[in-house]
């Protein structure tokens, strides 16, 4: 899901460059691993249900809401970026320690296959909450001034059409972009347990194997189609479902052995961590200097 093409010179401006299309994904790519390494930590340091748990996942959550508000008011790459992190932020501090948090206090049984742990308690909450997932999804593909190409998308296949858009209207881009990180993580979590679930797919099964390539195809074309883009907050907003999408497969692999989840292992693998920290500090820095820090146009 992401925001697209600007009107007037921006709209006629060349595809972005390479090397910025490069930027955009490995700061998403990075941030996602980063927030996989947070939540590890977590749950090394503090245990479910506790008060050091709480704590911690109220100062994220509050602070995921901070920078929302405060992205609310920036030009468009800054509340874009603002959003990403407020939304990751927000999904740790409050829909993770949910999960988590009931699970353990509903006294939920983790799954198992062949005595294996297969979902945590905490994974079998959020695998309940599937089909709210797509009812959700419905219902925010109704509006009629969303810019996201996976609505209009499905709106050109179905010949669904809710209206025309507002005029004048004014995209919050803070807070499409954290709406839209919270909807993607969640997709990532279903499509997951979904398919690696024992009693659905299976994750020994060739059925799995099918779904990961065409997970890997999927992320391919939105690659293709990122380099296309022309201006640079709609690329990283593009760069936030290619990311998502890709770590699906990528999670696979680990999961197959062909090399270490370093993400969820911070203590085996600090070096690899801390050039990840570097990774993500760096491609923010690229990408916000060289947008003057202003209050967005009226008409964005």
């Amino acid at each position: 899901m992401s925001s697209q093409r600007l009107a007037g010179s921006a709209g006629r401006a060349r595809p972005l460059p390479a090397p910025r299309g490069l930027i955009v994904l490995l700061a998403v790519l990075s941030g996602i691993a980063l927030s996989n390494t947070l939540v590890s930590l977590q749950r090394h340091w503090l245990a479910v249900p506790s008060i050091g748990d709480t704590l911690f996942s109220a100062i994220a959550a509050s602070l995921g809401l901070w920078l929302l508000w405060f992205g609310l008011r920036q030009p468009e790459t800054r509340a874009s970026i603002a959003g990403y992190i407020g939304g990751v932020l927000l999904w740790i501090g409050a829909f993770e320690w949910t999960w988590a948090s009931f699970a353990s206090w509903l006294g939920i049984a983790p799954l198992r296959d062949n005595g294996i742990v297969i979902f945590t308690p905490g994974l079998l909450l959020v695998q309940a909450t599937s089909l709210i997932f797509v009812a959700l999804l419905c219902v925010y593909g109704t509006n009629k001034d969303t810019r996201c190409r996976m609505f209009m998308w499905f709106r050109r296949t179905l010949q669904l059409q809710p209206g025309k858009m507002t005029p004048g209207y004014r995209r919050q881009f803070a807070k499409i972009t954290a709406t839209e990180t919270i909807f993607l993580i969640w997709f990532v979590y279903v499509c997951s347990l979904t398919i690696n679930d024992p009693r659905l797919i299976g994750y020994a099964s060739p059925l799995a194997t099918v779904s990961y390539i065409f997970l890997a195809m999927w992320s391919a074309y939105l690659l293709r189609q990122l380099f296309k883009l022309r201006q640079m907050g709609a690329a990283f907003r593009y760069a936030i479902p290619t990311g998502y999408i890709l770590s699906i497969p990528i999670d696979a692999l680990a999961q197959r052995g062909f090399y270490p989840a370093f993400w969820v292992r911070p203590f085996e693998y600090p070096l690899l961590m801390s050039g990840m920290f570097m990774v993500f500090v760096v491609c923010v820095w690229l990408l916000l200097r060289d947008e003057p820090v202003r209050a967005p146009h009226p008409s964005a």
